[in-house]
């Protein structure tokens, strides 16, 4: 009887593993994104791929986004001058019920890697 009981909480603990889908953080009205980089010539450009988030306020180097309709949007950063691409940050984001959730994001070029808020 034992066995069972131990078989059943790994059976129930491996499918609670298997289909959890940790969030990186949950946001309520609105996320922020700042990002604190001023070098000659340099620019900020955006790519959303689909409009589940809108860009409520753009200022400098600052974008503040709010939810729009529910589903997964992906969000690209670049840093670059002409053609020169010098940084690359890249965020998922899903949205439900008025709520932004941050499921994942990569940097490439930077040593540190700036957190939305």
């Amino acid at each position: 009887m034992r066995y069972f009981i131990i078989f059943t909480i790994t059976i129930i603990l491996a499918l609670f593993i298997a289909f959890y889908k940790p969030y990186l953080y949950v946001y309520n009205d609105s996320v922020t994104i700042d990002y604190n980089y001023n070098e000659p010539d340099y620019r900020w450009e955006y790519d959303i791929n689909n409009n589940n988030l809108s860009i409520k306020k753009v200022t400098d180097n600052k974008w503040i986004l709010t939810p729009k309709s529910n589903g997964k949007t992906f969000i690209s950063f670049k840093y670059v001058n002409n053609d020169d691409v010098k940084y690359t940050i890249n965020y998922e984001f899903k949205v439900s019920n008025k709520k932004i959730y941050w499921i994942n994001g990569e940097a490439k070029g930077l040593l540190n890697f700036p957190n939305p808020y």
